[in-house]
């Protein structure tokens, strides 16, 4: 880093952040090594916390010393937020380095998949920009939501979050990170959305930043709104569920619809852009489905907008399968189906709860017909760049020993959630897939393995909550005693309150294995059956 500098604004004299270094990345075999400064990262640093929650703001890591307001010492700070606009310490001067470097944005990232991904980008010398559209307020888990400061320690050079509590506004991202590219010196290559939510911006954001590489926009809302989905699936002259939108806050639309569609119990009820299992309800009889319609019309969904009708489907018979894609012109189909995973479930708090999700062999003739459905579902919908993640339930038919008649259920343009890309790179001689992610959103020709046969068996295990209350003591946790034991996450810890799992964040943990397949089927038993939790049930007020 460089040194500490001042500059002189309008006679006051404010502190300013360091110059990044970018990562030391040959530009040719032959070329000298160039130190760069980049000084995107020179502006008004805010002098207290309230002032960089109220504006959109540049985080970044340094040791500059920073005055405390109350205090009379200076304290130094781990890492600084500066006003994203100010960019340059003299708006006046021109400045031209020699060396564009190139970038890329990665949007809403959680931590486990941001590591991999800045592995990725580091090898290729990318400077990452990460983009935060709801900032974490402090009360949410890490893993999943990450505050800047925990972003930057996965190597992310620096990262924009919008004024707390304000809704995004993707305009106004888009203007900062222009004015970033140019003071910078820095170039855009792609966007990547790394979560569900933001496959809302990125092809969107993309194409304000002058990108070309990006998904089909007529389709962007097609690969978000569940019924619009449907449409552009059913057009396409793949199956689809039979499916109608309802907007009766009192759902009074209801049984008409489940008339017209001929539709028997249970029946779906769900938002239309939902993620992660979240309001997504099984229906047993007229009234739960009435009642379960009209609350969703008459909420807030769990992408923080308005649900302005809910859909009822048809409940799918058959095994449900997550299959795993990716797209890219270099490839010779277009996109290429990379992994395949299967769920178990089971009814139960009214919706379908996951007990573990199995890795499949994409090339088996079992599944051959989902792999071309799947495709055919990506290219309906627009995908063109990245990684896609389709769900669907299929029946088996024993005399062909193979599934038959697939039917979506959803498709997300987006890197699969679950850790399932990371698993894909262990047991997939090969494959990278963060790597060709990233060479696919930046229209670089991609690299695949000859084959997508995993070599092991992977599984990721739901850990249940079974219980309501606060967690007083838990036990079964040690998952690393278990011989194929890889990874695991708590989503709980003694104080905090835990409820029935139904929904994704709603179990108390997750465990991923890999091994052969006795083993991995052993041990997910025992991970789950180990495991317990006591709770203080709360006393109402």
């Amino acid at each position: 880093m460089g040194p500490h500098v001042e500059e002189e604004f309008d006679g006051n004299a404010v502190k300013l952040t360091n110059p990044i270094m970018v990562p030391e990345v040959p530009i040719a075999p032959t070329a000298p090594e160039v130190e760069m400064e980049h000084e995107a990262l020179i502006g008004r640093e805010y002098s207290t916390e309230a002032a960089a929650m109220r504006n959109p703001t540049i985080a970044t890591f340094g040791d500059t010393l920073v005055e405390q307001k109350g205090g009379d010492e200076a304290q130094a700070m781990e890492h600084h937020k500066i006003v994203a606009t100010e960019v340059v310490p003299n708006p006046m001067a021109i400045q031209a380095p020699a060396i564009l470097q190139n970038a890329v944005v990665i949007i809403d990232p959680k931590i486990a998949d941001c590591t991999q991904f800045v592995e990725s980008a580091t090898k290729r010398g990318l400077f990452v920009t990460a983009v935060v559209p709801k900032p974490n307020k402090g009360d949410e888990q890490i893993e999943y939501h990450p505050t800047a400061e925990a972003i930057l320690e996965t190597g992310v050079n620096q990262v924009y979050e919008p004024p707390m509590g304000a809704k995004f506004d993707i305009v106004e991202c888009a203007n900062h990170l222009k004015t970033i590219e140019s003071q910078q010196n820095i170039r855009y290559l792609g966007v990547l959305p790394l979560r569900e939510s933001a496959v809302d911006y990125s092809d969107i954001l993309a194409a304000l930043l002058g990108i070309t590489v990006h998904n089909d926009l007529g389709h962007s809302s097609a690969r978000r709104d569940k019924a619009l989905m449907k449409n552009a699936v059913s057009n396409a002259g793949l199956r689809v569920a039979k499916f109608a939108r309802l907007t009766a806050s009192d759902g009074s639309d209801v049984p008409p619809a489940i008339e017209e569609l001929e539709l028997e119990f249970p029946v779906v009820v769900k938002t239309p852009r939902g993620m992660s299992t979240m309001d997504v309800y099984i229906c047993q009889n007229m009234e739960e489905a009435i009642q379960r319609s009209s609350q969703i019309v008459k909420s807030v969904g769990p992408d923080g907008r308005k649900a302005q009708f809910s859909l009822l489907e048809e409940f799918l018979i058959g095994d449900e399968f997550a299959v795993n894609l990716l797209a890219s012109p270099t490839t010779p189909r277009g996109v290429q189906v990379t992994d395949v995973w299967k769920y178990e479930k089971y009814s139960g708090e009214g919706t379908m709860v996951n007990t573990w999700q199995s890795m499949c062999d994409p090339h088996s003739k079992t599944y051959s017909n989902l792999v071309r459905y799947a495709e055919g579902i990506a290219r309906a919908v627009g995908i063109k760049f990245g990684m896609a993640h389709v769900e669907l339930k299929s029946v088996y038919n024993e005399e062909r020993g193979k599934y038959i008649e697939p039917v979506m259920i959803e498709v997300g343009a987006r890197l699969a959630g679950g850790k399932k890309a990371i698993m894909a790179e262990k047991t997939v001689p090969g494959w990278c897939p963060f790597d060709a992610m990233l060479d696919a959103h930046c229209g670089f020709p991609i690299q695949v393995p000859p084959s997508f046969s995993p070599a092991l068996h992977a599984k990721h295990v739901y850990i249940p909550s079974k219980q309501v209350g606060v967690v007083k003591s838990i036990s079964g946790a040690d998952f690393e005693r278990l011989e194929t034991y890889d990874s695991h996450i708590m989503l709980c810890e003694p104080g905090s309150k835990v409820t029935v799992s139904t929904d994704i964040y709603s179990f108390a943990g997750f465990v991923w294995l890999i091994g052969k397949y006795e083993d991995v089927e052993r041990d997910a038993r025992l991970a789950r059956d180990g495991f317990s939790i006591e709770v203080e049930e709360e006393v109402e007020q």
